[in-house]
């Protein structure tokens, strides 16, 4: 997995490429833990994004889920094909912002 961290007052900008398993999706994870609190919307750019596994899925709904609480948005960008479809399959599509 490549990774690009760029915060901006209340917007954290992750870009994430290759593939986000269950080893990269851990390693994301603890990079949120040192997250600002003042961080109220989280934009992920996947352009690039391979594959994603069920963990990696977990660390989307965790971001949709913080920023929901403090009043912000998580919306994904860049978005491929097949990695749109596993949105749509585990119903990510329903409730996560995707551009």
């Amino acid at each position: 997995m490549d990774l690009t961290w760029n915060v901006q007052g209340e917007d954290l900008f992750v870009g994430v490429s290759g593939k986000l398993d269950t080893m990269s999706a851990m390693d994301l994870d603890e990079k949120f833990n040192d997250m600002p609190d003042e961080i109220r919307n989280i934009y992920f750019d996947l352009d690039g994004l391979l594959y994603i596994a069920s963990a990696g899925l977990r660390v989307l709904f965790w971001a949709n889920e913080y920023t929901e609480d403090k009043g912000g948005t998580t919306i994904l960008k860049n978005v491929a094909p097949d990695i749109l479809e596993i949105l749509k399959i585990t119903g990510f599509k329903d409730f996560i912002n995707i551009e």
